[in-house]
């Protein structure tokens, strides 16, 4: 465990807890049974989907594994369970425009319009979103400079409809020197998790059928600046990416777009 984040350790922790209080055997005693059971459990009555199932069965394979190593078990019971087959190009494609038209019309406050327009046209990771504080920003040129991946600082840039929106809900908000800040006193910045929960809320107000969370934002905008003409190094540097291929699979190119541009220079 050496190496992983807090998050990352406390969701293991939330994961393990789960499954010792549907399994309530020693943990010599639990067989592959078990473990089938418990997965059907998580389809069945917990109604979790593929992708977080199968974050499930990760965290086992890797418990149980450790425990084998260990010698604490003799016979490990994660070895027939197999991986679910996940469709990630699906789980990974960006809003299309129609579907980001209708998040907008899913906000019922300028605080969640300018979470939307400020996401999507930053391109800005969870975590560096609610570190921003409201001096932070420059106004006139629309810009900000977050605390990225290993530290590292970034200039990122946002929208004019974002800077509408931030303005209006800056203006009647009760306080708070975060960007994005609760409502309720001291009018701390928001959590990550608050972020989510917000986004799931106007997703499931605008009728979208998949969940709405902030790196499908993240994802629609690298996707939108590719399809809009941007050079890929400028929307690594955006991105914060040290290696372009990340940024290649955050930027996805439809059919459409690539009939354009063939189109445009070669037609």
């Amino acid at each position: 465990m050496d190496g992983l984040s807090h998050k990352t350790l406390k969701n293991y922790r939330e994961m393990l807890t789960s499954f010792h209080s549907q399994v309530d055997k020693h943990i010599t005693k639990i067989t592959t049974d078990d473990i089938r059971t418990y997965i059907g459990y998580l389809a069945d009555e917990r109604r979790l989907k593929d992708s977080s199932i199968q974050t499930h069965i990760n965290t086992l394979r890797s418990f149980f594994s450790w425990l084998d190593m260990e010698d604490i078990i003799k016979k490990n019971p994660m070895r027939k369970i197999r991986s679910l087959k996940i469709d990630r190009m699906k789980a990974r494609r960006p809003l299309s425009p129609e579907e980001l038209e209708q998040l907008r019309d899913g906000c019922c406050s300028y605080k969640e319009k300018a979470l939307v327009e400020f996401l999507v046209s930053s391109g800005c990771r969870l975590n560096e979103v609610t570190g921003i504080r409201t001096d932070q920003i420059d106004w006139q040129s629309r810009s900000v400079v977050v605390l990225g991946k290993g530290h590292k600082e970034r200039t990122v840039y946002f929208s004019v409809r974002a800077k509408l929106m931030l303005r209006e809900y800056l203006s009647c908000r009760k306080g708070g020197e975060a960007l994005f800040a609760s409502t309720r006193k001291p009018y701390a910045a928001m959590s990550p998790r608050a972020v989510e929960k917000a986004l799931q809320r106007i997703g499931e107000r605008a009728g979208e059928t998949r969940r709405i969370y902030p790196h499908l934002m993240r994802h629609t905008f690298a996707t939108n600046a590719l399809h809009g003409g941007m050079d890929i190094t400028t929307i690594q540097h955006l991105l914060g990416h040290s290696d372009p291929k990340t940024t290649l699979i955050y930027a996805e190119l439809r059919p459409d777009a690539i009939r354009y541009a063939y189109e445009k220079v070669i037609a």
